[in-house]
This record gives structure tokens, C-alpha cells and sequence, in this order.
């Protein structure tokens, strides 16, 4: 329970904090609207008493209720919907940055490659507009709560029996979560099948993969896998939605046989004498009315319970942000610049349920001012230890030490403010150009020097005269006037972003190159390195990983992992001289490119 209070504060304050005054006229005007139908049916209860009573009086009096109540309701209904409207437009907006604060600002990447929270990430993503619509839930479920009240209070005057109709209403409520159940359990079961039938359709439809689709003719093996899954997918929502339907059904017997039941007791009620005219109008409009009341209820009461579940999801989702938060008790400043280096002392991680460590007591020293290459095998540990440097995690045991210092007693924007990276996985942004570059630091995005100085840098000038517009040239081609790169051209400037920071002290190149022959991959390298000793006195480690030995060959330090640990490590010469695995490899690769 009170986690569901949780969720229901959280997902109320969205919608208050986007539009506060809208959010709250909303519920002010719901209930206004809730009780106009009841009003209506007490004024058609006065005519017919004035008529029958030959009472002129009652009679002008009940006509201005109902015309005063049909020009509020006119007036009111406008305003309603207005701020039914902007509370969502604003609420989904406000959630949607929400979501991409908490997904793209915990401080690791456990969410983005842990299948189990995959799961959770997916859900909330695939129904992320929905948590902005949990106070138009709470008007609809307020609106009819009012009006089932004021019916039960105009029903009991007609006699105390006529209040069971109402209570109706908790069977119809009671069904309606249940198949809101069904449906939910649905989603949650189809997760994974529903994130495969979109990742075989994103597959099947992206330009990327259109060669390889026809060259190995796999268009009809990914439509037939597609239609497998799907058919899955679709099968189990579709059980939920026809138990669903019977439950309704059920519902509709049961209301029906409520309505039908209390116009009867009315109908003997006035035969007995018990009731007027007007009493059998009243009852009548009021228990139609019922129908429409409580099919109301539970339409938003289900949506609310839906949003409420969704709720509980951000909640894990805020909690787990709070939980992965790498915050020191003791913050150290992050130094100006490296005097001794980066050490990797006795160094042990293991990706959860995997059941092995990828790093295994690894110990490693970077020094400062200095070129260092990882090499190695699939699988040896290269990237792994690139997100341990870059503080994406944690380590299961051991420690990183920055000039003597304690990786984890600096705070994570200090650290990562003074890094750099590039990586093959990289992002094609599309901004413009000058953005697209310039993103690497915000401070000096809108400086044209600075981010030509940075594709300079990385030899990558040469992409701009391809664009018509130079640095404001929009790139891709889903916008109007946009460009398409080509992948080489957007591997360039991802270099360029790399290389857009004049003052890290880490630089990292995860193979942002690997797509590249390898003469253009030694070419770029020796750029990285050269830019490297320019930032020398800063005493910046440049660190490049590659699987191709002889394009790291003018590193200061090759280091060669296998199975996450050190296995030699030296200058080429002295790994040449040395005879172990980095000489075997590396002249079995030169004699294949020869």
C-alpha cells in the first residue's frame, strides 16, 4: 500500500508540476460536470411535479435550474477539455524528460545491458506517455465518485432501498480491475517476445541492414521469425482481452439486471401511492444515468490502476537511479593534472549472471604523458576495463587510483568533465554539423574554431567539404534539408568529438576506427598519438584499444590482456624482443596484410 501511495504522489506530481493551474481547474470543473446530469434529472423531477400540481411557481422555477444548468454545463464542458488536453500534452512532456534524466543520467550502464532490467526499461518506455495522464484518471474517478454520491442522495429520498444501485457500482469496479489485471499480466509476460518482434521489424525496415537483407536473402526468414513471434505475442494479449470481454459481459448482465430491478420497485412504489409521478422521472433518469456512471468509473478507475502500475515502475526505476549513484562520503577534487597517472591496482568485475569475471585481479599502471595501447582477444577485457576508467562501473574488488587517489572519492560529473572518448558503438547525432561535433563540450558548441581545431585534430576536416553548408549543414535525412553520411563520415566526426576537449586527462578510443582499413587506422592512430604528446605537460593518458597490432605499434606502452589479466606488456620493440604472444600476433597479422 505504500508503495502504491508512492506511485500515486509521483505520477500526480507530474502532472501538477507541468501545469499546476490547468491540473487543478481540471478537478474543479470534473466535479462541476459531475454534477450537472444529476441536477438535470432533479429539475425534470420538478416539471413533472409542477405539471401535475398545476404549481406555476415551481414549474418557472425548475425551468430556470435547468436552463442556468445547461449554460454552466456548456461553459464548463469547454474549459474541461481544455485542461484535459494541455494537462497531458504537458505531463507527457514532463514525464518524457523525466525518463531521460533517470535512463540517460544514472550514473552506470547496468539498465541498457542487464536483460532483467531491460525488461522493466522496456515496459516504461513502450507506455511512457501514459504516466502524464494519471490526473485526468483522478478526474474521471472523482467525477464519478460525485456523482454516484449525489444519485444515492436523490435516490434515498425516493426510498432508503434505492441506495443498493449504487452499490453496483463496487461489482462493476471489482470486474474492471480484474481484466485490467489480465491485460497487465499479458504485457508483462509478452516483454521480452514484444522487444524481439520490434527488434526483428527495426531490422527488417532500416536502410542500414538493407544490403546484407538481400544479399544473404534473410527478408523472408526475418518476416517469418517476426511473424512467429508476433503471433505469440498477439495470442497471449488476445486471451487477457477475451477474458476481459467475458468479465464485461458479466458486468453489463449484472447492471442491467440492477436497472431494470429498481424501476420496478419505483413503478410499485407509485402504484402503492409511496411515490409521484415525479419520484418514477427522477428514478428513472438516475438509474440510466447509473449505467453511464459506473461504465465511467471503471474505464478510469482501470486507466488509474494502469498508471498506477506504470507508476510503480518509474518508482523502481527512481530507486534504482538513487541506488547506482556514485557518490563519495568524502568527494576529492579532481587534479588539475596528472603527475604520476592512472593505477589499476588488483582489479577483479564480473557482469552479474554471467557466473565469471571479465577482469581477474588485474593490475595495470598508466603513466602520465603517455600513449597507451590495449591489445588483445575477444573477450580479454579491453572494453570492460574502458568502462571501469570511465566510471561506468564499479569494480567487484580492487581499486583505480589517479595520482594516488581513489577513483571513487571523486564525484562523477568531475570525473568525467576532465575525459574524452570515442568509441565504435558511437552515436550519429543528428544535429548540425557544428552540434553534432561540438556536443563534446557545451561550453564552446557554438564556437567554430574550437570544433574545427577538433576535427583537425582527427583529420577529419576533410567531411565538411561534403556537406553544402558547411558546420550548418543539417545531417540526416529525416529532417527537412537534411544529409545522410556516409559510416566512415560519421565515425569522422565522432573523432572529432573526441578530440573536442583540449584539457582531459583521460582520452579514451575504444576502436572508433575498427570500420577503417587499417592503413587509414595507422594513420589515424598516429594523429592520436601526436595529439597526445601535445597534451603531455597536462600529463594526459591517451589510451587506444584495437584488435589490429600493427596499427599500435607507436605507442609509448602495448599492453596485452588475456582472460582479464595483464599478460605482457612493453613498447613494440621490447614485446618484439620479448617473443610472447604480441610478437606471435603481431606477425601473423602483418604476414595477412601483405
Amino acid at each position: 500500500m505504500r508503495e502504491a501511495l508512492r506511485a500515486y504522489r509521483m505520477t500526480m506530481a507530474i502532472g501538477f508540476r507541468a501545469a499546476p493551474w490547468r491540473a487543478t481547474f481540471q478537478l474543479v470543473t470534473g466535479v462541476v460536470m459531475a454534477l450537472v446530469p444529476v441536477v438535470l434529472a432533479y429539475g425534470a423531477k420538478l416539471v413533472v411535479d409542477a405539471a401535475l400540481g398545476r404549481d406555476l411557481g415551481l414549474g418557472l422555477w425548475a425551468a430556470g435550474l435547468l436552463a442556468g444548468v445547461v449554460a454552466v454545463s456548456l461553459v464548463n464542458v469547454f474549459y474541461y477539455c481544455d485542461c484535459v488536453f494541455g494537462v497531458i500534452e504537458r505531463a507527457q512532456a514532463y514525464a518524457e524528460r523525466r525518463l531521460m534524466v533517470l535512463l540517460g543520467g544514472v550514473d552506470g550502464l547496468a539498465h541498457h545491458e542487464r536483460p532483467e532490467y531491460l525488461d522493466q526499461v522496456q515496459r516504461i518506455r513502450e507506455e511512457s506517455r501514459s504516466l502524464g495522464t494519471m490526473v485526468n484518471a483522478t478526474a474521471g474517478m472523482g467525477r464519478s465518485l460525485v456523482s454516484l454520491a449525489a444519485t444515492g442522495v436523490l435516490l434515498g429520498r425516493v426510498h432508503p432501498a434505492l441506495l443498493a444501485l449504487p452499490l453496483v457500482s463496487v461489482v462493476s469496479i471489482v470486474i474492471g480491475r480484474r481484466a485490467r489485471d489480465l491485460d497487465v499480466a499479458a504485457q508483462e509476460v509478452t516483454t521480452e517476445p514484444e522487444r524481439l518482434r520490434r527488434h526483428l521489424f527495426d531490422v527488417g525496415t532500416s536502410a542500414s541492414a538493407g544490403k546484407e537483407l538481400r544479399v544473404f536473402g534473410l527478408t523472408g526468414e526475418l518476416r517469418a521469425r517476426h511473424n512467429e513471434v508476433a503471433g505469440r505475442v498477439v495470442a497471449e494479449r488476445n486471451r487477457a482481452t477475451w477474458r476481459g470481454a467475458v468479465l464485461g459481459a458479466v458486468d453489463a448482465l449484472v447492471v442491467a439486471a440492477a436497472y431494470v430491478a429498481a424501476i420496478a420497485f419505483v413503478l410499485v412504489l407509485a402504484v402503492r401511492g409511496q411515490a409521484g409521478p415525479g419520484d418514477v422521472v427522477l428514478a428513472i433518469g438516475l438509474a440510466a444515468q447509473l449505467t453511464w456512471i459506473v461504465s465511467t468509473a471503471v474505464a478510469y478507475g482501470t486507466s488509474l490502476m494502469h498508471v498506477l502500475k506504470l507508476g510503480r515502475r518509474l518508482l523502481w526505476l527512481e530507486d534504482y537511479a538513487e541506488a547506482e549513484a556514485y557518490v563519495p562520503a568524502h568527494p576529492a577534487p579532481v587534479p588539475d593534472r596528472l603527475r604520476e597517472g592512472i593505477e589499476v591496482r588488483d582489479v577483479s568485475f564480473g557482469y552479474p549472471d554471467t557466473g565469471g569475471k571479465v577482469l581477474d585481479r588485474l593490475s595495470l599502471r598508466l603513466p602520465a604523458g603517455k600513449v597507451v595501447a590495449l591489445v588483445g582477444e575477444n573477450g580479454a577485457g579491453k572494453t570492460t576495463l574502458v568502462k571501469m576508467l570511465c566510471d561506468f562501473y564499479r569494480p567487484d574488488a580492487g581499486q583505480i587510483l589517479v595520482d594516488g587517489t581513489p577513483l571513487a572519492d571523486f564525484t562523477v560529473e568531475e570525473w568525467r568533465s576532465r575525459l574524452s572518448a570515442a568509441f565504435q558503438d558511437h552515436v550519429p547525432f543528428e544535429f548540425t554539423a557544428r552540434e553534432a561535433v561540438g556536443v563534446a563540450d557545451l561550453r564552446r558548441v557554438d564556437d567554430d574554431a574550437a570544433v574545427l581545431a577538433g576535427l583537425e585534430r582527427a583529420g577529419a576536416s576533410g567531411v565538411l567539404t561534403a556537406l553544402p553548408n558547411g558546420l550548418d549543414t543539417q545531417l540526416g535525412k529525416s529532417w527537412d534539408g537534411g544529409v545522410d553520411l556516409s559510416g566512415g563520415q560519421w565515425q569522422r566526426l565522432a573523432l572529432g568529438r573526441g578530440l573536442m576537449r583540449t584539457d582531459p586527462l583521460l582520452v579514451v578510443f575504444d576502436e572508433p576506427t575498427a570500420a577503417l582499413d587499417p592503413q587509414t587506422e595507422h594513420a589515424m592512430f598516429e594523429r592520436f598519438a601526436a595529439a597526445a604528446r601535445s597534451g603531455a605537460r597536462q600529463g594526459t593518458v591517451t589510451l587506444l584499444v584495437s584488435h589490429r597490432f600493427s596499427t599500435v605499434r607507436m605507442a609509448d606502452l602495448i599492453v596485452v590482456l588475456s582472460r582479464g589479466r595483464v599478460l605482457e606488456q612493453g613498447s613494440h620493440a621490447e614485446l618484439m624482443e620479448h617473443g610472447g604472444l604480441y610478437a606471435e600476433l603481431y606477425d601473423l597479422q602483418s604476414r595477412a596484410y601483405r
